[in-house]
């Protein structure tokens, strides 16, 4: 039974994070991200791996929109912060979610774009606006301890 609970929620994912590629995938700009090892869809399931376990509500009305795209790169956006400040090594996919998240933020609004979602992604660019400071900070102080050696 256990083994059949585990294909379920393999395939699920699957599905999800496919709907998640598709979606990340029409803004044609989100391409220059991967020109590396590691693709759109590795990230996207990394994303939806994270989101599942952090907020798996987000998921429970089906494929990724672009209603849903937003909050669910949020939770993933913000795990990855944390990983990240606390100097956790990431992957490549992992560490790709944050300026993709960031991409996403930065996209102008449309005028029938609900308050949430406009504060969602305020929020977004302020926290990455923190971490950028935070990192920066982080190499500036590894530096000045290699001068001191």
């Amino acid at each position: 039974m256990t083994l059949i609970r585990t294909l379920g929620t393999k395939w699920a994912v699957a599905e999800l994070s496919e709907s998640l590629s598709k979606e990340l995938a029409k803004d044609m700009q989100i391409h220059r991200y991967f020109s590396g090892a590691t693709t759109l869809d590795q990230v996207a399931d990394k994303v939806i791996t994270l989101t599942m376990a952090e907020a798996p509500e987000l998921l429970k009305d089906g494929p990724v929109d672009q209603w849903t795209l937003l909050p669910v790169m949020s939770i993933a956006f913000q795990s990855m912060i944390v990983k990240s400040l606390q100097g956790d090594a990431m992957s490549q996919a992992e560490h790709l979610i944050i300026p993709v998240t960031r991409h996403i933020a930065q996209q102008p609004d449309s005028d029938d774009l609900p308050a949430p979602y406009r504060a969602m992604k305020s929020r977004i660019l302020t926290l990455y606006q923190q971490w950028d400071a935070a990192k920066t900070e982080q190499r500036n102080a590894s530096r000045n301890m290699m001068r001191h050696q």
